[in-house]
């Protein structure tokens, strides 16, 4: 497939690469919905505060992903 796409002239090279390359890939899809998905807070129950990220279609949709939270280094002693 590269090798096809390397045989193409220069232009159609690099439209084929916006193309490949365009969109948001840091911010989940929703499974259910096939849409992007809007980080939330948690503002009741046991994790308030916490992010997660939630269907945009909420009220239709109550897709929801946890946030992964970043840990800590561990202290390493010698």
């Amino acid at each position: 497939m590269i090798y096809a796409i390397s045989k193409l002239p220069k232009e159609q090279q690099e439209s084929l690469t916006r193309i490949a390359i365009a969109g948001d890939y840091k911010t989940p899809t929703c499974p259910s919905c096939d849409i992007k998905m809007v980080l939330r807070t948690s503002k009741k129950g046991a994790k308030i505060g916490s992010q997660f990220w939630g269907c945009s279609n909420f009220r239709r949709c109550r897709q929801n992903l946890q946030v992964k939270q970043e840990s800590k280094p561990k202290k390493r002693y010698f």
